[in-house]
């Protein structure tokens, strides 16, 4: 499936347009179900918003935020979902390797010595 429409099942199967009206779900269902090219160009400009999302950034151990800001779109955004148990707090690809970096230590400094 083309990147387009992934973002767009994976948008659909997290809720994402449940707030939404339903024009604009059901306009993100047929961009899955036809292709996304199928869709008029006024109908692409409805769900262009969704296709571009911010980084929610990190936050470490000390309570620090990185204050990201990276907009996620295209395989990017369709990688940060992919890796996100929540479709509200996508993380771009460095601050997810922050969080991993930071979980290694956390792992690395914890670890019983006696194994």
């Amino acid at each position: 499936m083309p990147v387009t429409e992934s973002i767009l099942r994976r948008q659909i199967d997290g809720g994402v347009f449940e707030n939404e009206a339903q024009m604009v779900g059901g306009l993100a269902q047929r961009a899955v179900d036809d292709g996304y090219d199928t869709l008029s160009a006024g109908q692409k400009r409805v769900l262009e918003p969704f296709l571009t999302q911010p980084c929610a950034g990190h936050t470490d151990p000390g309570g620090h935020y990185n204050d990201c800001e990276q907009v996620l779109s295209g395989a990017e955004l369709l990688e940060a979902y992919e890796q996100s148990d929540d479709v509200e707090s996508l993380e771009c690809a460095s601050c997810r390797s922050e969080g991993e970096a930071e979980q290694h230590m956390w792992d690395s400094n914890f670890v019983d010595k006696d194994d």
